[in-house]
């Protein structure tokens, strides 16, 4: 007779990745993960590293600050040089010639908005029935 698999019987590492993928509620709404977590940053606090479960076929710990641009819009760094990781959406469909006084002449300006930033961060890409998929979540949401 075969034995069922529970999520106690899991692995640490495991348990925390069932929780951190939990959404609706995230892992601070479900009472089993809540001790898992703090468990996890327990050990994040004292330099331990991520956890891993093999069985989940799940990648590291990724970190995503923002959010993706409104349509139209790119990512972009300092001096408007497209980025990933830039905290500004710019739409370069829209140039604006902006000219100062003086001697300062003319530049060309764009529409930029600041970049929306992600209330769930951290990720991780988990391999499902539908192929990789991305899980956000938050290391944050409940008092220790």
């Amino acid at each position: 007779m075969g034995r069922s698999a529970f999520a106690a019987d899991a692995s640490f590492g495991c348990k925390v990745l069932l929780c951190a993928a939990a959404s609706n509620p995230g892992w601070s709404g479900i009472p089993y993960c809540v001790p898992v977590m703090h468990e996890l940053f327990h050990r994040l606090e004292h330099g331990g590293g991520w956890p891993t479960c093999p069985e989940g076929h799940a990648s590291g710990l990724g970190y995503e600050p923002y959010a993706p641009c409104p349509a139209g819009m790119t990512a972009v760094g300092n001096g408007l040089t497209p980025s990933p990781d830039g905290n500004l959406c710019v739409d370069f469909s829209k140039p604006q010639r902006k000219c100062m006084g003086g001697d300062a002449g003319c530049a060309m300006a764009y529409p930029t908005t600041p970049r929306p930033r992600r209330s769930d961060p951290y990720y991780v890409d988990i391999r499902t029935g539908n192929g990789m998929e991305r899980f956000y979540f938050s290391l944050e949401g409940v008092q220790k």
